[in-house]
């Protein structure tokens, strides 16, 4: 069992990208970077990478971490739900979002809080 979330926590944060990449796939872990640099918006990507040398146990991560099971969901409840009962070793992009996007400065922004937070009503 996960106790910490990265991926719900940033999905809760408003990413609007989400993926997982694995260090020992290193064409792989570049692809999800490159998506998500050019999807708009606040985009977050965690790159499993075991330290092998003091946690000689974590070799196995490389048979572990696989593709997703399932295509990426743009429906943030969905994608919770799904990161909420993952392993932690499916890789891949698990959710784009169409969102929009909060323009920088208080001056420009066009959405609130609330507007967030209703994206994620049930």
């Amino acid at each position: 069992m996960r106790v910490f979330h990265p991926l719900v926590i940033a999905l809760a944060a408003g990413a609007n990208f989400i993926a997982r990449a694995f260090s020992g796939d290193p064409n792989g872990t570049a692809d999800i970077l490159a998506q998500a640099i050019r999807h708009r918006g606040f985009s977050f990507v965690e790159i499993l990478s075991p330290c092998v040398t003091f946690r000689p146990e974590q070799r196995e991560w490389k048979e572990r971490a696989r593709p997703a099971p399932v295509a990426p969901t743009a429906d943030p409840a969905r994608a919770a739900r799904r990161l909420m009962t993952d392993d932690g070793f499916n890789i891949g992009v698990l959710f784009e979002g169409d969102r929009s996007v909060c323009p920088i400065g208080p001056s420009q922004a066009t959405c609130t809080p609330e507007d967030l937070a209703a994206e994620f009503a049930l």
